[in-house]
C-alpha cells in the first residue's frame, strides 16, 4: 500500500501542469454545483417613500436640574414712616399683593397740585382751541370787509369827485371874473385894473402884490382843473381802482388849487375895500365888489367841503388798503404759528400729565406689594419704623420652579430667549411641561476644555409634585415650519457636492409599486436608481425639509435591501441628525453593508 501512494505522488509531480489543470476545474465545477444547489442568486430590494408637506419641528435636547428662583430682597424706593404691616414670616404671597405701608402725606400733596396744574393747563389748551377756532374767521372777516369798504371807498370817491365836478366849472368861471370881468369899472377896463384905478396911492402899493398873487394862483388852479377835468370825462366808474385813486388825488389838488386862488382874491378884495373905507370915505363901494366878496365865501365854503370830502375818502382807502394788507398778514401768521402755539401748548398739557403720573408712581411707591408669587421669608419690619429707600424691609423667595440645563457652545448657537421648551422628569412618570427659555448664559464654564453654558427654563404652570434637585429632561424648540416639502431623514445621503437622495429612474414603475406596497420589506427596480441632488433646510429624528430639487409627490428612495434566500443585508441612507444609527438588519445570518451610490 505505502508503495502504491509513493508511486501516485511521483506521477503528480511528474505532471504539475495537467493536475493543476484538473485542480481548477473541480473547484469551479464544485463553486457552481454549491451556489445552484444553495440558491445564491443576489437580489437588491429598495424600500420606496414619497415627499409630502407637513409641520416640521426642530428641537435641541438637553438635561438639567429643577431649582428655585433667587430669593429678592424687597426695598422700598422711597423713605417714611411704617403705619402698617400686613405679612408675617412664612406667608404665601401673590404678585401684588399688599405688604406694607409708609406715610405718604407729602406724596399726596404733590398728587394734588400736579393735578391743579394739569386742569389749568388743560383750560389754557382749551382756550387757545377756542380762540384758533374763531381768529381765523375773524381775519377772514376783517379781509373781506377791508375788501368791500375798498370797493366802496372807490365808489363813494367817484361819486365825490363827481360832485367836486358838479361846483368846479362855475367856480373856477367865478374866480376868474373876478379878475377878469369889466362889471366894476368901465365896460372897456377889466376888473384887476379898475380895482387898481379906485384905490389910492397908498392902497396901490398893498394891491400891487395881491393882484399878482391872485393871478398866479388862477393861472395855476386853472391849469390843474383843465387837467383833471379833461381827465374825469375820460373815466368811467368801472374804471381800474388805480385810475379812480389818481382822479381823486388829481381833483383834490384841483380842488386845493382853487380854495387857494379864491383865498388870494378875498384877500385882494378886503384890501381893496379897506383902502376905500379909509381913504375915500366919501365914495360909495360898488355893490359888485361886495357881490364878489358873498361870491368868494361861497365859493371858499364849498371848495372847503369837497377838500374835507376827498381828503375823507383818501384816508379812507388808504386805511382800507392797510387793514386788507395787516389782516392778510396776520391771517398768514396764524395759519403758520397757530399749529405750533397750539403744539406748544399741547406739549405743555402732555408734561403736566407725565408730572400728574410721576407723583401718582411715586405715591404708589409708599403701597410696598409683592412683585410675583412668593413666600414671605423673613420680615424686617414693623408699625412705627422710620426706613429709608433702598433698606430692605423684606427677603421674599419665589414659588416658582426653574430648570438649568447645560448645552455646549454648538448647540448653545442656536437657543434664543423666550424659545418654547417642553420638559419631562425621570422621576414623575407621564407628565410634560411647558415652558420657555428665561436665561442665557453670556459667559460659558469650561471643564476639562470643554465648554458648556447654563440655560435657565421657567414653567407654564407649577406642578407640587416637581422638586428641586429632579433631574429634567428638556427639549427646546429652534425652528417650526409648516407646509413644507419633506422626507424621512435616512433618505438623504451626502457627497463632496453636497446632499442628494436616490429616486427611481422609470417614476412610473414606482408610482405602480408604491401604490401597491404594503410593508416596508422593499421591492425591486427593473432598472437602477439614480442620484439626484437636493438642497435641505431644517431637520428632527426623522424627517428633513427639501428647500429646493423635490416636489410633493415625488419618490424617493430610504433604504436599499441587498441578500439572498438564506441572507439578506439592509443599508439605510446616513441620516443628517447627528448621532442616528446608519442602519438596521434581519435574519440570523451573517450581514454586510453596502452603500451605493456613493
Amino acid at each position: 500500500m505505502p508503495k502504491l501512494i509513493n508511486n501516485i505522488y511521483h506521477l503528480v509531480i511528474n505532471r504539475k501542469k495537467i493536475s493543476a489543470f484538473i485542480l481548477c476545474v473541480l473547484l469551479l465545477a464544485g463553486y457552481y454545483s454549491y451556489n445552484k444547489l444553495n440558491g445564491t442568486t443576489a437580489e437588491t430590494k429598495y424600500v420606496l417613500a414619497t415627499a409630502m408637506k407637513t409641520t416640521i419641528v426642530s428641537s435641541m435636547s438637553g438635561t438639567g436640574q429643577v431649582s428655585v428662583s433667587n430669593q429678592v430682597d424687597i426695598k422700598p424706593k422711597v423713605s417714611g414712616d411704617v403705619l402698617y404691616v400686613g405679612v408675617v414670616n412664612g406667608q404665601t404671597m401673590k404678585s401684588g399683593s399688599f405688604i406694607a405701608q409708609l406715610n405718604s402725606s407729602d406724596a399726596q400733596r404733590a398728587v394734588r397740585d400736579a393735578q391743579i396744574n394739569l386742569e389749568n393747563s388743560q383750560i389754557t389748551l382749551q382756550k387757545l382751541q377756542l380762540s384758533q377756532r374763531t381768529d381765523i374767521p375773524k381775519l377772514q372777516d376783517a379781509i373781506t370787509n377791508a375788501e368791500n369798504n375798498i370797493k366802496q371807498g372807490y365808489e363813494d370817491g367817484y361819486n365825490k369827485i363827481s360832485a367836486a365836478f358838479l361846483d368846479l366849472p362855475s367856480i373856477t368861471d367865478g374866480i376868474r371874473g373876478i379878475l377878469y370881468d369889466n362889471k366894476v369899472g368901465d365896460s372897456w377896463t377889466s376888473n384887476i385894473d379898475a380895482y387898481m384905478n379906485m384905490s389910492s396911492s397908498y392902497g396901490r402899493d398893498n394891491l400891487r402884490p395881491l393882484q399878482l398873487r391872485s393871478e398866479t394862483d388862477y393861472d395855476t388852479a386853472k391849469a390843474s382843473y383843465d387837467i383833471s377835468f379833461s381827465n374825469y370825462r375820460n373815466t368811467s366808474r368801472s374804471a381800474s381802482t388805480d385810475t379812480i385813486n389818481t382822479l381823486i388825488n388829481q381833483t383834490l389838488e384841483t380842488v386845493q388849487a382853487l380854495a387857494q386862488a379864491a383865498k388870494s382874491e378875498q384877500n385882494m378884495l378886503d384890501i381893496l375895500v379897506t383902502d376905500l373905507k379909509v381913504y375915500s370915505p366919501g365914495r360909495s363901494i360898488s355893490t359888485q365888489i361886495t357881490t364878489y366878496q358873498n361870491d368868494i365865501s361861497n365859493y371858499i365854503g364849498k371848495l372847503n367841503s369837497h377838500i374835507s370830502n376827498l381828503t375823507s375818502i383818501r384816508n379812507s382807502l388808504e386805511t382800507n388798503a392797510q387793514t386788507l394788507k395787516n389782516a392778510n398778514i396776520s391771517l398768514s401768521n396764524a395759519r403758520l404759528s397757530n399749529p405750533l402755539d397750539l403744539s406748544s401748548q399741547e406739549n405743555a398739557v402732555k408734561q403736566k400729565e407725565a408730572t400728574l403720573q410721576d407723583a401718582k408712581d411715586n405715591l404708589a411707591n409708599y403701597l410696598i406689594r409683592a412683585p410675583f408669587d412668593g413666600i414671605i421669608a423673613k420680615l424686617n419690619i414693623k408699625k412705627g419704623d422710620s426706613i429709608s429707600s433702598g433698606t430692605s424691609i423684606v427677603t421674599y423667595i419665589a414659588k416658582q420652579r426653574i430648570a438649568e440645563i447645560s448645552l455646549n457652545e454648538i448647540d448653545i448657537a442656536n437657543i434664543k430667549l423666550d424659545q418654547r421648551v417642553t420638559l419631562s422628569f425621570d422621576a414623575i412618570s407621564n407628565l410634560t411641561i411647558t415652558g420657555e427659555v428665561l436665561d442665557i448664559d453670556a459667559l460659558g464654564t469650561v471643564n476639562q476644555g470643554v465648554v458648556t453654558y447654563t440655560v435657565k427654563i421657567g414653567f407654564d404652570t407649577q406642578d407640587d409634585r416637581v422638586k428641586p434637585g429632579m433631574s429634567v429632561s428638556a427639549a427646546i424648540i429652534t425652528d417650526v415650519k409648516s407646509d413644507v416639502i419633506s422626507i424621512p431623514s435616512s433618505a438623504i445621503k451626502t457627497n463632496s457636492s453636497g446632499s442628494y437622495v436616490e429616486i427611481p429612474t422609470d417614476n412610473n414603475e414606482a408610482k405602480q409599486i408604491i401604490a401597491g406596497t404594503t410593508n416596508n420589506t422593499g421591492t425591486t427596480l427593473n432598472t437602477p436608481p439614480r442620484q439626484w441632488a437636493v438642497q435641505v433646510g431644517i431637520t428632527n429624528d426623522t424627517s428633513t425639509e427639501i428647500i429646493n430639487g423635490l416636489s410633493e409627490g415625488d419618490i424617493i428612495i430610504t433604504r436599499t435591501i441587498t441578500g439572498t434566500a438564506s441572507k439578506t443585508t439592509t443599508t439605510t441612507i446616513n441620516s443628517l441628525i447627528p448621532g442616528a444609527g446608519g442602519g438596521t438588519t434581519s435574519g440570523n445570518a451573517n450581514f454586510r453593508a453596502i452603500q451605493t451610490g456613493r
